[in-house]
C-alpha cells in the first residue's frame, strides 16, 4: 500500500505541477493578449480621431479649391469666348497650357450627350456617362451659367482623392470641368507641411509607437470601390468590405499564424452631416499586428517553471512522501465526508477510490451503490408527480391552495374570477366517421399536441378535453384573448401540414368568457376529480358554439371585453346581443381579429335562445 500512496502522490503532484506550469503559461499568453487587443482598441480610436482632423482638413481645402474654381472656370470660357475659339478646336498642348495658365490639373469639356469630346487627359477623352445621379447633376449645370462642385470622392482609375468642378456657360451646349487631386493640392497649399505632416507622420506613428504593430491603413468606401487613403492605388476587397460594413469589425489570420489583420469600420462625418464635401460615407481601418508576443512570454514562462519543477519536485516528492506514511486513514476520512455528503441530500457526490481491490476500495463500492439506488428512488417519484401532473395541472392545485396533490381533500375549493376559453373542432363528427379510430386518436392528439403549447405559453392552463374540445382557464382576460389568436395561429401551421399530407384543412371555433367560478374536487373518497362550476363556464360553452352560427373563428362576451387592459389593442367588433335560456340579461358577443364583413351579420341586434 504505502508504493501505491507513494506512486499516487507522485503522480498527483506531477499532474498538479505540470498543470500549474501550464495554467501559468496560458495566463500570460492571455494577458498578452488581452493588452495587446486593448493597445488594438486604443489604436483604433486613436486612428478615428486622426482621420477627424484629416476630414476637417478636406472641408477646409475643399473651400480653397471651390473658391479658386469660381473665378477660374468662368476665366477660361471667357477666354475662349475671346479669342474665337470652340473646345474641340484645341489642341492637347493648348489645354496644358489652360492648366498652367490657370493652375488647374485636368480640363474636361463634356456635350449634352454626357460624352468627354476634349481633355489633356488622353485616357479620358470620348469617355460617355451612362444615365445616373451623376448625369441627371450635369443635366442640371447645363446653361445654369454657375460654378457648381460634386463634392470630394476617389477615382474609380487611380484610387485618389479628388474633387470635380463643374460649369456651364449660358447660350452653351457644353460643360467645362476641372478635375483637382486633393493630395497633391494639399501639398501645395497653404496646408502643405500638414499634409506632409499628415500622411507620413500622423499614421506612420502607429506602427513606430507600438513595436508589434506591422501596418496601419485607412480605406474609404465608395461606389467606385474601397480605396486606401494612405497608399495610392491599393483598392481592399470588397467581399470583405462589404462584410466590415455589415458586422463592424473582421479578423483575417496570416497563414503562417504570426500575424493578425484587424478591420474596423465606422461613419464618416459626411454620413452625419450631409453638407460635408466627402462623398464617402463609411471607413475602414486596418491594423495588422504580430501575434508571436503573446506565444514567446507563454513559452518562457513553460521553459521557466519546467525548469524549476525538475530542480523542486524531487525534493517535496520526499517530504510528502514521509509525511503521508503517517496519515493512510485519509481515504476512510474521505469517505466519512462522503457519507455525510449524501446524508445530506448531495446524490451527485462523487465516491473517490472505488476501484481499489481492498476493503476501503468494497466500503466505497456499497457507499455508492447506497446513493445510486437513493437517487434512483427519487428520480421515480419525481417522474411520477410528473406523471400526475399532466391529469391535475399544478396551475389546479395553486389555485386551490394546495403545494401537492397528496394534501387535495374532497370538497377543496375556490372562488376566482377568471377568464374561461372553450375551442372546438368544426363538423369533427363528419370527419370521424372517415378514420378509423387509430386515426381518430391520431389525428386528435396531432392537433391538441399544437393548441396545448399555445394555452401554457398565454398563462393558461387546460382544465378538462372534452373529445376534440378543449376547456382552459387564465386569470387575465388579455392572456385569454391572446391565446385564442394563437391558436388559430396555430391552426393554420397545422392545415399546412395537412395539405401537405394530402388532407383537407380543419376549422375551429374559440369562445372565451369571464367571470366568478368556483374550482374544486367533486367524487367521492376513492375517486374524485377536479372541476370547475360557474354560469360563466356556461357562457363561455354558447359563446363557442355561436361561432360556427356567425362565421367567426373567435368570439368573445361582452363580460371578457370589459375585463381588457386596452380594448383597443384587438381588431374588436360587434357581432350580436344574446339572451341566454333561462336568463333575462341581454349579453353582448364580439368578434376578435376579424373584419365585420366577414361575419355575414344582419346588421339588426336579435336575440338567440341558446340550450342550457
Amino acid at each position: 500500500m504505502k508504493r501505491k500512496v507513494g506512486l499516487f502522490l507522485f503522480a498527483v503532484m506531477l499532474a498538479v505541477s505540470v498543470g500549474a506550469t501550464i495554467v501559468a503559461s496560458l495566463a500570460m499568453y492571455r494577458l498578452v493578449s488581452d493588452k495587446q487587443d486593448n493597445e488594438i482598441h486604443r489604436l483604433e480610436a486613436s486612428l478615428s480621431d486622426r482621420f477627424a482632423v484629416f476630414e476637417t482638413m478636406l472641408r477646409s481645402q475643399h473651400q480653397r479649391i471651390t473658391a479658386h474654381m469660381d473665378n477660374v472656370l468662368p476665366a477660361i470660357v471667357a477666354e475662349l469666348e475671346a479669342t474665337g475659339r470652340k473646345p474641340e478646336d484645341l489642341s492637347v498642348a493648348d489645354l496644358d497650357a489652360l492648366t498652367r495658365k490657370y493652375d488647374v490639373q485636368h480640363i474636361y469639356f463634356i456635350d449634352r450627350a454626357h460624352k468627354v469630346f476634349q481633355t489633356n487627359l488622353s485616357s479620358d477623352m470620348n469617355l460617355t456617362f451612362p444615365e445616373s445621379d451623376f448625369t441627371r447633376f450635369l443635366d442640371s449645370v447645363y446653361g445654369a451659367n454657375k460654378v457648381m462642385n460634386d463634392g470630394i470622392d476617389m477615382s474609380s482609375l487611380t484610387g485618389t482623392l479628388r474633387t470635380y468642378s463643374y460649369f456651364g456657360p449660358a447660350g452653351k451646349d457644353y460643360i467645362v470641368e476641372i478635375s483637382t487631386e486633393v493630395r497633391a493640392s494639399l501639398a501645395t497649399g497653404e496646408f502643405g507641411w500638414m499634409s506632409d505632416f499628415f500622411f507620413q507622420d500622423v499614421f506612420g506613428d502607429a506602427v513606430r509607437s507600438n513595436p508589434y504593430v506591422k501596418e496601419v491603413d485607412l480605406y474609404l468606401v465608395t461606389p467606385a470601390g474601397t480605396w486606401s487613403l494612405l497608399h495610392v492605388g491599393k483598392k481592399l476587397d470588397p467581399a470583405r468590405a462589404a462584410r466590415v460594413q455589415k458586422e463592424g469589425r473582421e479578423e483575417v489570420a496570416a497563414a503562417d499564424g504570426r500575424t493578425l489583420t484587424v478591420y474596423s469600420g465606422e461613419e464618416t462625418m459626411a454620413a452625419k452631416d450631409p453638407g460635408h464635401p466627402v462623398s464617402s460615407k463609411f471607413v475602414i481601418r486596418q491594423i495588422t499586428y504580430d501575434t508571436g508576443l503573446a506565444r514567446e512570454a507563454a513559452l518562457q514562462v513553460l521553459l521557466s517553471s519546467m525548469i524549476v519543477l525538475a530542480v523542486l519536485l524531487p525534493v517535496v516528492f520526499w517530504i510528502a512522501a514521509r509525511l503521508l506514511q503517517r496519515q493512510l486513514l485519509d481515504p476512510l476520512f474521505n469517505l466519512r465526508g462522503e457519507a455525510g455528503a449524501i446524508a445530506q441530500g448531495d446524490l451527485e457526490q462523487a465516491i473517490a477510490n472505488t476501484d481499489r481491490r481492498d476493503e476501503i476500495g468494497q466500503l466505497a463500492r456499497s457507499f455508492g451503490s447506497m446513493r445510486d439506488s437513493v437517487r434512483r428512488t427519487i428520480l421515480d417519484l419525481k417522474q411520477t408527480n410528473l406523471s400526475i401532473e399532466r391529469f391535475v395541472p399544478h396551475a389546479f392545485l395553486s389555485i386551490i391552495g394546495k403545494p401537492s396533490i397528496v394534501e387535495v381533500e374532497l370538497g377543496d375549493n375556490k372562488r376566482e374570477s377568471m377568464s374561461i376559453l372553450f375551442s372546438d373542432i368544426r363538423s369533427f363528427t363528419t370527419l370521424s366517421e372517415g378514420m378509423t379510430p387509430d386515426e381518430n386518436f391520431a389525428f386528435i392528439n396531432a392537433y391538441l399536441e399544437r393548441m396545448g403549447p399555445v394555452i401554457r405559453d398565454h398563462n393558461g392552463f387546460i382544465d378538462k378535453y372534452i373529445g376534440d374540445a378543449i376547456m382552459a382557464l387564465f386569470a387575465n382576460a388579455d392572456d385569454a384573448v391572446r391565446a385564442g389568436l394563437a391558436m388559430l395561429g396555430a391552426l393554420d401551421g397545422f392545415n399546412e401540414a395537412r395539405r401537405a399530407a394530402g388532407l383537407e384543412p380543419i376549422a375551429i371555433g374559440v369562445g372565451i368568457n369571464t367571470g366568478l367560478l368556483m374550482l374544486g374536487t367533486i367524487g367521492e373518497k376513492d375517486r374524485m376529480d377536479g372541476t370547475v362550476i360557474s354560469d360563466a363556464v356556461n357562457l363561455a360553452a354558447r359563446v363557442e358554439s355561436l361561432t360556427k352560427e356567425y362565421g367567426a373563428p373567435l368570439l368573445i362576451s361582452e363580460f371578457t371585453l370589459q375585463a381588457l387592459a386596452d380594448p383597443k389593442a384587438y381588431d374588436i367588433r360587434p357581432v350580436d346581443v344574446v339572451v341566454v335560456k333561462g336568463k333575462t340579461r341581454p349579453v353582448g358577443i364580439y368578434a376578435v381579429g376579424l373584419p365585420s364583413s366577414a361575419l355575414g351579420l344582419p346588421g339588426a341586434v336579435r336575440q338567440a335562445i341558446l340550450p342550457p
